[in-house]
């Protein structure tokens, strides 16, 4: 453990060795902001030496956007912070020696050393909470079985897209009689096939789209900037043949086809509501009448 031996010569010497063994980054800083004290296990954290940090600015960990707003809230806690977590969220940026991110979670609390008082932060290495928090993120916006969006990132899309109000086209795909595909291969080989659909589908949208699984065998797509009917059935037919492509899964060879309605924002509807059902009863136009595309 490093400190500065200058501001505070009677406490530290007791409690080095204690400090030293504790499994968290400790790190003491004074009114200006300066470290004074820094244990060991900052090194495998933070890439610095104890040695290297103190008589360092705190700012040197902090990334640089974050940087005007710590020093307030820094000095609000020094006159009035009782020990608390540090933040709002589970997980803070912090900047390792090489000036890359490092996810951690801080403790801070305050101490009176000889009339000065000190802060006091415990830093914890927080990579497995960051990635616990980005696979549970993940797992609900995106479909379990074949990797696309869910409703969730839907209803963002398109309550951003109204909030702009930019133009947009919406397909509903139902896959025709894929009940019977179901009932008759097995549900194992029909989660297979689902899978090459969603594929099929993800190749015909571009990066400002997105494709949804819906739910079952039921998909929706938002296209981008989408204005006439023309376009949109243009995209439909292109997504539609594509599907119909013969496919060979778990020994089983044929062809599944989709009947699609469309709808257009604003001329359709609204809301998020009003737009999804005018495009899903086109969707059963179209297979009433057997056709691929409706609307």
């Amino acid at each position: 453990m490093k400190y500065d031996a200058s501001l505070i010569p009677d406490i530290l010497p007791v409690i080095s060795d204690l400090m030293n063994v504790l499994p968290d980054a400790i790190l003491m800083v004074d009114a200006s902001g300066k470290i004074v004290l820094a244990n060991d296990a900052v090194q495998p954290l933070l890439s610095y030496s104890a040695r290297e940090l103190v008589g360092q600015p705190m700012e040197i960990l902090i990334p640089p956007m974050y940087r005007a707003r710590h020093a307030g809230d820094a000095a609000r806690f020094r006159s009035e912070g009782k020990p608390r977590i540090m933040g709002t969220r589970p997980v803070l940026p912090a900047l390792n020696k090489a000036g890359d991110i490092v996810p951690v979670s801080i403790s801070i609390s305050n101490v009176d050393i000889r009339g000065e008082r000190l802060s006091i932060a415990v830093v914890r290495d927080a990579r497995a909470i960051r990635d616990s928090l980005e696979q549970a993120s993940a797992e609900a916006r995106n479909d379990s079985l074949t990797g696309m969006a869910n409703r969730l990132p839907l209803s963002q899309w398109i309550q951003a897209a109204l909030n702009m109000r930019k133009p947009f086209g919406i397909l509903f795909l139902d896959l025709a009689k894929f009940k019977l595909f179901n009932d008759t291969y097995g549900h194992q080989t029909g989660d297979t096939v689902l899978r090459l659909v969603a594929e099929r589908v993800r190749n015909h949208v571009r990066p400002s789209d997105l494709a949804v699984r819906f739910g079952g065998d039921e998909f929706v797509i938002l296209l981008d900037g989408i204005t006439s009917d023309q376009l949109l059935e243009t995209r439909a037919l292109a997504i539609s043949a594509s599907i119909a492509q013969p496919f060979l899964v778990d020994q089983v060879s044929g062809t599944i086809h989709a009947n699609i309605g469309g709808a257009l924002y604003p001329r359709d509807g609204s809301s998020e509501s009003e737009l999804l059902a005018h495009a899903d009863r086109n969707m059963y136009e179209a297979k009433v009448r057997h056709q691929s595309f409706w609307i």
